[in-house]
């Protein structure tokens, strides 16, 4: 899951829970306040109605009329009852058939007062000591507090109303500064994608962002880290440079003098097989140090110059004809039966030399771990990519050498004495996939193996 999207989601999220407990602390709190008021009128209700029976006075009728006109009105169903109670005990005489505990009773006539909640009906009771009858008064005044209902049912949609638009605009609003949170680092990627091994001289910059807050430092940071590593690669391919001249042309005068001077003395003198051993292992490291120089200037370039279209088959043949000048016992055939008539199909948008090089190694090892037996090249074409195959029968590579097969210097297990240095197979995996091809390799210990490149096809 993306940043940006965890982001959102956690903020919507967070927001929504804030907002739903907000609405229900609302809701709850305005019911409880409603409900709460509604019991004090039906009390008050209650102890006028209580005062006009009790003491019969003419100024308590008159109010009492004022006020079923001001409370009861608003009272749905609203109605009172009077309970005669025997004084000095808490017995109930003539109890009218309400929805209230037997216990009910007691209780308001020791506390005073009490209330009960049946369904939507709300009850209150008031106990009265009345001393110009015989037995005491408990007035019992029922409601539906129909108002306070629908107050509440509009409140709880405008809640919830209120609720959903929030919530929609706390979406886009987290979209919104997610990405302007994930600006800075969208601009730190872009600026990246810009460096290469080439273009180490790049710097970072984010508008979003400045020197003192954390992402000014991470882009300060990395620009330090490249402005190193681009005097690294400076000095590394100023060693290449020195190198290239300073080690081979030693190595070619040594060669050269080794050659002259074996042409100089016959085959019987003892110092002619030294010499021919001396010219044998300078060109090999010559051919090393070239390995070396082009595997390193194509790492620090991240890409291939002089392409051009070049024919696959016909550059197979040029590396088989140049193979077998240098092994004359080199048995390679070639499988062109799947091929297409037109020759079009078979040409590539490659640097010829760097491609020499790769299939040049590959069929070189086939030929130097093949037990001399027969090299096989097999091409094929479909109407995206050409394919090519060299498989031998030969000593095959370990399986537990298959995984460092690519790695440079490393050379499998069982080799012996077979001459290689390690670079053949990554200088050709490095070229192929710097033109976008791909190589895999399979291979069986003591079976053979076999080598498949897969290169895109050039559009004409």
């Amino acid at each position: 899951m993306k940043i940006r999207t965890k982001i959102v989601l956690l903020f919507s999220i967070i927001s929504t829970l804030l907002l739903v407990i907000f609405a229900i602390y609302v809701s709850y709190f305005t019911y409880d306040s409603l409900q709460t008021k509604f019991f004090h009128r039906l009390e008050e209700n209650a102890v006028i109605v209580g005062d006009h029976i009790v003491h019969q006075k003419d100024e308590n009728r008159a109010l009492y009329i004022q006020v079923k006109r001001k409370y009861l009105k608003q009272l749905s169903e609203g109605t009172d009852h009077l309970i005669r109670v025997v004084k000095g005990s808490d017995r109930v005489q003539l109890r009218p058939e309400l929805p209230m505990p037997k216990t009910f009773y007691a209780d308001v006539i020791r506390h005073g007062k009490g209330r009960y909640m049946h369904g939507k009906t709300a009850f209150v009771a008031v106990f009265f000591q009345d001393h110009l009858h015989q037995e005491n008064l408990i007035v019992v005044s029922e409601g539906i507090d129909d108002y306070g209902h629908d107050e509440q049912r509009q409140l709880d949609r405008t809640l919830i109303t209120g609720g959903i638009l929030a919530i929609f605009l706390i979406v886009l609003m987290s979209f919104y500064f997610a990405d302007r949170l994930l600006k800075p680092i969208k601009d730190i990627n872009n600026d990246l994608d810009k460096v290469d091994i080439a273009h180490l001289d790049h710097r970072l910059f984010s508008k979003f962002s400045n020197s003192k807050d954390e992402l000014g430092v991470l882009i300060a940071n990395l620009n330090s880290m490249l402005s190193r590593l681009d005097i690294s690669v400076q000095s590394q391919q100023s060693f290449i440079g020195n190198a290239s001249h300073s080690l081979k042309t030693p190595l070619t005068i040594i060669g050269g003098e080794a050659e002259l001077a074996q042409q100089l003395l016959s085959k019987e003198h003892e110092a002619y097989y030294s010499l021919e051993t001396i010219a044998k292992y300078a060109d090999k490291m010559e051919l090393i140090i070239n390995n070396l120089l082009q595997l390193s200037r194509m790492g620090f370039k991240g890409e291939v110059d002089n392409k051009e279209i070049i024919r696959i088959d016909e550059l197979l043949y040029e590396i088989y004809k140049a193979e077998k000048s240098i092994h004359k016992d080199l048995k390679l055939s070639f499988d062109l039966t799947e091929i297409p008539e037109d020759s079009d199909e078979l040409t590539v948008l490659a640097n010829p030399d760097l491609f020499f090089i790769a299939f040049s190694n590959i069929i070189s090892n086939a030929f130097k771990y093949g037990n001399g037996l027969q090299v096989g090249v097999a091409i094929s074409s479909d109407s995206k990519n050409i394919t090519i195959k060299v498989f031998d029968q030969g000593i095959g590579i370990p399986k537990k050498d298959q995984p460092h097969i690519f790695t440079s210097f490393y050379r499998a297990s069982n080799v012996g004495d077979i001459y290689g240095n390690g670079l053949g197979l990554v200088l050709a995996k490095n070229i192929f996939d710097l033109h976008g091809a791909e190589l895999f390799l399979n291979s069986t210990e003591g079976q053979g193996t076999l080598v498949v490149v897969t290169i895109p096809k050039t559009p004409l």
